[in-house]
């Protein structure tokens, strides 16, 4: 039901719900991370819940290191692709803001992905203090089965995932209504079939979750491929025509508006390697 609401302003409260689930989330991998319950027996004693065993593979820091990057830093890359990709919904947050303008707009931008900056960071520092080398695509898979905070990150995240869904769902049915708009096939966007239309994207969703049992897999590549063209790449093309047809080829607006263009080679790139990358971290 939550993804047959057209106004995304009917989905705020839902969200908030969904902010919460995360926040627990969180400060749960924190609290494991600062309680030696996963701790190894390098230093200190091993954890309770290491000691049994159940955990395989146990945590590992051999590879660990406090500045290395190399190109498998590009997967990292790649999922901050993927992180901080809110692009398709913005017109219609900007249109639901109860004071819209220019003004109040990049504030809201800056504030929700400092926010979200801080809750990845915080999150990868806590997990691969607690896992290390063995952190799965989905941490919460690396915790022992009887940790009941870990059972109710869980849950936590799936409520999480289901609040927010309905989010990613409006943008991606926008992007097919609009494209099959421009095919010459209206009648997607025929409200009668919208009900028909969230079914079937809903039920392909779906399908591809099942089927995929490793999160970072779909991370990786759509972070690469569509996340490198919608950050580095449309941004750069969009705001150079702007800039074009409201001041000319000519004008000084534009020509210092074409150094943004250097951004696209620089996208091209990060998405060749992340897609490389991400594979070879596969089959490894």
């Amino acid at each position: 039901p939550l993804n047959l609401i057209k106004d995304l302003s009917a989905l705020a409260f839902t969200s908030i719900l969904g902010l919460c689930a995360v926040m627990y989330t969180v400060m749960f991998m924190v609290y494991r991370a600062l309680d030696g319950s996963y701790n190894t027996g390098a230093v200190g004693t091993v954890g309770r819940f290491i000691a049994d065993k159940v955990i395989d593979p146990a945590p590992s820091f051999d590879l660990s290191s406090m500045w290395n990057v190399d190109l498998r830093s590009l997967v990292l890359v790649s999922n901050f692709g993927l992180a901080f990709i809110a692009h398709y919904n913005a017109p219609t947050y900007y249109r639901e803001m109860k004071k819209e303008s220019p003004a109040s707009f990049p504030r809201m931008v800056r504030t929700a992905y400092a926010i979200l900056a801080v809750i990845y960071v915080t999150t990868m520092c806590a997990g691969y203090a607690t896992f290390g080398d063995t952190a799965k695509g989905n941490i919460l898979l690396n915790y022992h089965p009887n940790d009941a905070l870990a059972f109710l990150g869980r849950l936590a995240t799936g409520f999480s995932v289901i609040f927010g869904f309905p989010l990613v769902s409006r943008g991606a049915r926008e992007g097919l209504k609009n494209a099959s708009m421009a095919l010459g096939y209206p009648s997607i966007s025929d409200p009668k079939n919208h009900m028909s239309v969230v079914l079937v994207m809903l039920i392909g969703a779906s399908i591809l979750a099942i089927l995929v049992d490793d999160i970072k897999v779909i991370a990786g590549f759509s972070g690469a491929a569509m996340g490198s063209f919608l950050v580095y790449i449309c941004p750069p093309l969009i705001y150079t025509k702007i800039l074009s047809n409201f001041y000319g080829k000519d004008s000084l607006e534009y020509r210092r508006g074409k150094r943004a263009l250097a951004f696209i080679p620089f996208g091209m790139l990060i998405g060749i390697m992340g897609v490389t990358m991400t594979y070879k971290s596969m089959k490894a």
